[in-house]
């Protein structure tokens, strides 16, 4: 009966070795980043798009883009922003900028879909002919998440329907791609590189990345 004390430690520690493993899974699952593109008004492009924060922790809203589609086949990225003097006691300059520290149940107004496309120029008397020309558009925003050392992303994609009862947007699917794992940061990195334009690109200081502006 010697055998039964080193069979009983032997099991305790597999025990407590699958214990710990399934809390560390459940710790990472529950402090993992997770951001929403959310359109509120179903179909209409003139409703808000909205960036809501649905994790556990604050996360810092690098940039927000969005890449457009249109029938000729040509694609074009813009930064999701309002061109205008920012005072530096101005109380909405979060919501102004697109950037800044979002609260976990926070959101940032992105603005309506004709807005985001067409900006300015959703004012003109040729905005509905400009819209029009579009078939599709994908939202993406790049964020630091605090246990990350390198920006993570969100992105989604909708397609622009027209027809004589004027223009509908419908996403690609109901979820909101989240750009977290390892092999997605080049990705991400790129989109924010773009913006901000440094003088070192890549991963840390030393390292240069292989993007081609």
């Amino acid at each position: 009966m010697d055998y039964i004390g080193p069979i009983s430690t032997a099991v305790m520690a597999i025990v407590w070795i699958i214990y710990f493993q399934v809390f560390y899974i459940q710790y990472k699952r529950n402090n993992r980043p997770y951001l929403v593109i959310h359109h509120a008004q179903n179909e209409n492009p003139d409703a808000l798009c909205l960036l809501v924060n649905m994790g556990k922790e604050t996360v810092h809203v690098q940039c927000v883009q969005v890449v457009i589609f249109t029938r000729a086949g040509e694609e074009r990225v813009m930064t999701v922003t309002e061109y205008r003097r920012v005072g530096a006691d101005d109380r909405s300059i979060h919501q102004i900028l697109r950037q800044g520290p979002l609260s976990p149940g926070g959101y940032l107004v992105l603005g309506s879909f004709r807005n985001i496309v067409l900006g300015r120029r959703s004012e003109d008397d040729e905005a509905g002919h400009l819209f029009e020309d579009i078939t599709d558009i994908e939202l993406r925003a790049a964020f630091i998440h605090g246990p990350s050392w390198s920006p993570v992303g969100v992105r989604r994609h909708f397609v622009l329907e027209h027809s004589g009862q004027g223009a509908r947007v419908f996403p690609r699917n109901i979820y909101s791609e989240q750009l977290t794992r390892r092999k997605d940061r080049s990705e991400v990195r790129q989109w924010v590189e773009s913006e901000l334009r440094p003088e070192r690109e890549g991963s840390d200081e030393s390292e240069n990345s292989d993007q081609t502006q």
